[in-house]
């Protein structure tokens, strides 16, 4: 087993924190004279069974670390936080408020088939539609594009939503008002784009491993319930020729001291998570093969305000003053 990874894993194998905004997304670049093992295979554990493979339909990151796996976005966010063009090529815009991708030449879908600017249009289209239900159905409306808040809350067509595609291989959106974040959020998992003719054909069947078509790295060839997702390698990905892993097995394992022993036993190359009461541990047993990544992400303690006494503001805020978050981050969960 080689520590090349192909784009989606540039991490060392023993994985505390991994998961940012669009998951990993940058190629594999091994040096001239590198050897590489001769059997490039992967098995990683991905936490839990994923509800679906349908990127409109889960909010997870369980779903969301095989759908970056498997589909390209418009953009990604680098580790460094600059912006990635990925399936378009390059952008520009007019007051920041009105957005043209250009996409790549020749962009294909697993089974050969062009990617096109109408599909990303009817994508999200689909995403912000109240009829998808999607658990992201907002996230149009916070980027500002155009409609976005009154399609979502039933009041406008999906039609009207402010992406058009100005041909095959051109797309422009119209946002309401400038936004700062607006390259780094397209990178989301949601918004990667989806194809029509197939949810057309298919309908929810579409993630079946014998319907399913990506735009990524990799393309799903198996899918037992509760016991293992495997991913080939897609030989029509526009970026194949930097990805060095060519099948990747994902495994539902919750438990995470489980995960652990796992990955110990050589059964493993990748956990999801590690307990808390090993981490120290872990990271003077472990060494580099431990490794935290930073993660775009809020974590907060919720309050059950229904209850005496915090349906008091004045005592949730006395104690939220009174919590020390460094020491919950540091001493508490120890990751950082």
């Amino acid at each position: 087993m080689t520590q090349h990874k192909s784009k989606v894993f540039t991490f060392t194998l023993l994985a505390a924190c991994m998961i940012s905004i669009n998951g990993a997304a940058w190629a594999a670049h091994v040096p001239a004279g590198t050897a590489l093992a001769e059997k490039q295979e992967l098995v990683r554990n991905n936490g839990s069974e994923p509800a679906s493979l349908d990127p409109h339909k889960v909010e997870s990151n369980v779903e969301f670390n095989l759908i970056s796996d498997m589909f390209d976005g418009l953009v990604a966010v680098k580790q460094d936080g600059s912006i990635e063009p990925r399936l378009a090529a390059s952008w520009e815009n007019k007051d920041n408020t009105i957005w043209t991708f250009h996409l790549r030449p020749g962009i294909t879908w697993s089974d050969g088939s062009a990617i096109t600017a109408q599909d990303v249009v009817w994508s999200w289209q689909r995403l912000v539609s109240p009829q998808t239900a999607s658990p992201y159905a907002s996230y149009l409306g916070n980027m500002h594009v155009a409609n976005a808040v009154d399609i979502a809350q039933g009041n406008k067509d999906p039609a009207t939503l402010g992406v058009k595609a100005l041909d095959d291989t051109t797309l422009e959106i119209t946002l309401t008002q400038p936004t700062a974040a607006f390259l780094a959020m397209l990178a989301h998992p949601s918004l990667v784009p989806l194809d029509k003719v197939l949810i057309g054909r298919f309908g929810d069947k579409w993630t079946r491993p014998e319907h399913f078509v990506s735009s990524g790295p990799y393309k799903l060839s198996q899918w037992v319930v509760n016991e293992r997702i495997v991913a080939e390698r897609n030989p029509h990905y526009w970026d194949d020729r930097h990805t060095v892993i060519n099948k990747v097995t994902y495994l539902p394992i919750s438990s995470e001291s489980a995960d652990v022993n796992r990955y110990k036993a050589g059964e493993i190359d990748i956990v999801y998570s590690v307990p808390v009461n090993q981490f120290a541990q872990l990271k003077k047993t472990m060494g580099d093969e431990l490794h935290v990544s930073p993660q775009l992400s809020t974590y907060y303690y919720q309050f059950n305000t229904t209850r005496a006494p915090f349906n008091d503001p004045r005592v949730r805020r006395a104690l939220n003053m009174a919590l020390d978050k460094d020491i919950i981050a540091q001493k508490v969960m120890g990751q950082g």
